[in-house]
């Protein structure tokens, strides 16, 4: 019977769920979206190293002032060193970040190029390796060698249709011979892992480079060690530094979980911002549903009485109705899936943005589109199962 009533007035069924269609759609299209983000944070954080730990002036987050930019100083070699000699650290890796405009191979320039001086260590520490050549040795680095290892994406712009290999480029006019490629690591937030150029540590210090800085990156001898090699690094800092027990670290030493935590409050206010948007159009849904049983009530009360002259009982009443409102809100919930769903597979298609759909969320955006239809259905359904039978059939 409750079906019955839903088919004799399709269009208007239809308008009433509209709401719970937007609100259920929007559960399933925001949770696909954040889902597919998740998997890729996930992997570009893997990217970064299985245990990487990292020495900045700040952590991700830390939105700090002028001054207390002037007061922190940049990692130095003789820190590096320290932190090197530490029971609990693997291996250590500078990075001098080193502004450098123009990258070039003849007329072939490679844009937003990242350069970095660093250390053979620097291949153990991100657990990534050339792909062709070789990396940066000790002896480069003692000699100050003008060499450089060369990511996929500069190769790509410097040389589409030539072995890089033994090639000479130039850092901002500066003659640097390629003996490497890297494998190619994909990106991490919205910069290329691979748009990067690493020379000696030593070599990318000569001359004026007043806005460079260098920074670091440790591997601990084991990931059971991570707390213990971030520690020891600390300690090693605040002594190279001369530290009072007071003071403040004047550094930062993190590993990948801030990265992690950082993303999960982003995905956080995501989420509060789904459920917001899926709330409106469901209480919109509900409302309306709510307010078409009520006029279906009243529509249909010489039919209530002829069921109740005939033996329904007020729960028999009672579940018609409520079966009538779960059915459209339940219709809703599976239009709106499936708009969802489909929303997915274009964002997939169509933009950078990855989006999977979870079957959890699915199934808990159908239920909730089912317990709103069974929460604004009982009033009316309530309403509809107290008639008089008398009454009822009284009724003009």
């Amino acid at each position: 019977m409750g079906l019955q009533g839903i088919r004799a007035y399709k269009l208007r069924a239809f308008l009433t769920i509209l709401g719970v269609v937007m609100g259920i759609m929007t559960v399933t299209g925001m949770s696909s979206i954040v889902a597919g983000l998740n998997a890729s944070m996930a992997r570009q954080i893997a990217s970064l190293g299985s245990s990487t730990i990292f020495v900045r002036p700040f952590a991700p987050g830390e939105n700090p002032d002028e001054e207390e930019w002037r007061r922190r100083r940049a990692i130095t070699l003789d820190e590096v060193e320290a932190i090197a000699a530490r029971p609990a650290v693997k291996a250590v890796a500078p990075l001098q970040v080193t502004p450098v405009e123009n990258v070039k191979y003849g007329p072939e320039r490679a844009r937003d190029v990242r350069v970095f001086g660093t250390t053979p260590e620097y291949e153990d520490v991100h657990d990534t390796f050339v792909e062709r050549g070789r990396f940066i040795s000790a002896q480069d680095v003692s000699r100050g060698s003008k060499v450089v290892v060369l990511g996929t994406d500069v190769v790509d712009a410097l040389f589409p249709f030539l072995d890089p290999l033994d090639k000479e480029i130039t850092l901002d006019g500066r003659p640097f011979r390629v003996i490497g490629v890297l494998q190619r690591r994909g990106k991490f937030l919205f910069f290329s892992l691979d748009n990067i150029v690493l020379v000696p540590v030593n070599s990318i210090q000569h001359g004026d480079r007043r806005f460079s800085f260098m920074v670091a990156d440790l591997k601990p001898v084991s990931h059971a060690a991570i707390d213990q090699a971030i520690d020891q690094t600390r300690e090693a800092l605040r002594r190279q530094r001369k530290l009072k027990y007071l003071q403040p670290d004047n550094f930062r030493v993190f590993a990948q979980d801030t990265f992690t935590e950082l993303y999960r409050q982003l995905t956080g206010g995501i989420y509060l911002v789904m459920i917001a948007i899926s709330s409106i159009g469901l209480v919109v849904g509900g409302v309306g549903v709510m307010n078409i049983m009520l006029v279906s009530v009243t529509e249909r009360t010489r039919e209530i009485g002829v069921r109740k002259a005939l033996g329904a009982t007020k729960r028999d009443i009672l579940w018609q109705f409520l079966t009538e409102a779960m059915t459209l809100t339940g219709a809703g919930g599976v239009i709106g899936i499936l708009i969802g769903g489909l929303v997915a597979f274009l964002i997939n298609a169509f933009s950078p943005f990855p989006a999977v759909v979870q079957p959890t969320w699915v199934i808990v955006a159908f239920v909730v589109a089912v317990v709103v239809g069974l929460t604004f259905g009982l009033w009316p359904a309530w309403k509809a199962a107290r008639l008089d039978p008398v009454e009822a059939l009284r009724y003009e």
